[in-house]
């Protein structure tokens, strides 16, 4: 078994799954669903830090400022930095979007959908209807709000 593994835990070198606790009624709600996808994309990153700084292979960094190429042993002693900083980050990213999940998903029933046709097009929208994102947005624009659109053409009956 490879320092890696060792370190790591599993035998494909990842960081595994991020174990958060989502009520069933909020599985398919958007801003749950981005939470995790950021959390997964941060997850990655740092699995590739670590395959970096355990990999035994040669690390070249470059200083940006300088153009200067930092020796193997300096780039490796940072990679391992960035990698040990990263998984604490990954664990506080973790215990953010848990309480942040509990906050949206505590009193909620589940996503809100609306849907609309226009004849031969249906569209239906799927947001997050948590009463804190409800009441705390009350009668303001939300730009920027995750939402799942999904767009089917609607079946001829005739």
């Amino acid at each position: 078994m490879s320092e890696f593994t060792k370190i790591v835990g599993n035998e494909d070198g990842s960081l595994g799954t991020i174990d958060i606790y989502i009520p069933e009624q909020c599985m398919s709600c958007p801003r749950i669903i981005e939470k995790l996808n950021d959390l997964e994309e941060y997850r990655k990153t740092v699995n590739k830090l670590l395959e970096m700084a355990f990999s035994g292979d040669e690390v070249t960094l470059v200083n940006k400022a300088t153009g200067e190429v930092l020796d193997k042993d300096q780039s490796t002693k940072i990679v391992c930095k960035m990698a040990a900083s990263g998984m604490d980050e990954l664990d506080e990213n973790i215990a953010k979007a848990q309480r942040d999940i509990y906050t949206l998903t505590n009193g909620c029933e589940g996503p809100l959908t609306l849907g609309g046709s226009d004849g031969s097009r249906v569209v239906r929208v799927a947001m997050c209807d948590s009463p804190k994102v409800f009441y705390s947005g009350l009668g303001e624009t939300q730009i920027g709000e995750p939402v799942i659109i999904q767009r089917d053409l609607e079946r001829n009956e005739d």
